[in-house]
């Protein structure tokens, strides 16, 4: 088993190896985690739809302070490059390296804004978004991005959600038109049909008090992050 293994070739240094019989919620299962003081881990997950594919990284506070390393062949090469990152947490390299929560708190400090919203609040509409209507129209901007997007796509298809922190979410667009295409064959234009979910999105708004204004000329609802 890598988990073996990798107990085997790897040296931790000062830090602690720690059990590892977990899975997260993006079904990663944890095989090897090492600890070191301040809370820092050097872990290496296997997914659990695909066997052969894993990564590995560096954690502070249970957040990523150091790129995710992603492999499909455990060999002398991969721990090689296993090692040198321990050896960069050993030699102190990602002590003062900021966690996203620190990032963007710091962030928001420097520009003066304010905080309309928090995770739970925008786990509670984009949960429900997608168990209801999964084919709206999204755009957003996050505090980082320099420029805001320029078009919609549907929030089914985003994967980027699923990974990023929403706490760095600057706003939110939601168009409340959806519009589906059906194909009629090679010879006809395809079938389009439009539907209106405004007073639907309304009401998700309002159950969860969340902060919005409306873009008229879009047709969008805008959830304010920060201001």
């Amino acid at each position: 088993m890598l988990h073996d293994i990798l107990r085997e070739v790897l040296d931790i240094r000062s830090g602690k190896l720690l059990n590892t019989d977990t899975q997260n919620e993006n079904y990663w299962k944890t095989v090897f985690d090492a600890e070191w003081k301040g809370n820092l881990h050097f872990s290496v997950v296997m997914s659990e739809f695909n066997r052969d594919l894993g990564q590995y990284y560096v954690t502070r506070d249970g957040q990523l302070i150091s790129p995710t390393y992603t492999f499909t062949k455990a060999d002398d090469k991969l721990f090689r490059k296993m090692q040198r990152l321990i050896d960069d947490v050993e030699n102190g390299k990602f002590s003062n390296k900021k966690t996203m929560r620190e990032r963007i708190s710091s962030y928001v400090e420097q520009k003066g804004l304010v905080s309309y919203m928090n995770n739970t609040k925008w786990h509670e509409l984009f949960e429900t978004l997608n168990n209801n209507m999964k084919h709206i129209e999204i755009q957003y901007k996050t505090i980082f991005d320099e420029n805001a997007p320029d078009e919609y796509w549907a929030l089914y298809g985003d994967e980027e959600l699923r990974y990023i922190s929403l706490a760095q979410l600057h706003w939110l667009k939601i168009k409340h038109i959806i519009t589906q295409y059906r194909d009629r064959g090679a010879l006809l234009p395809p079938e389009v049909e439009s539907f209106d979910k405004k007073d639907e999105l309304l009401q998700i708004l309002r159950k969860y008090n969340i902060p919005y204004e409306y873009d008229e000329n879009e047709q969008a609802f805008i959830i304010i992050g920060y201001k």
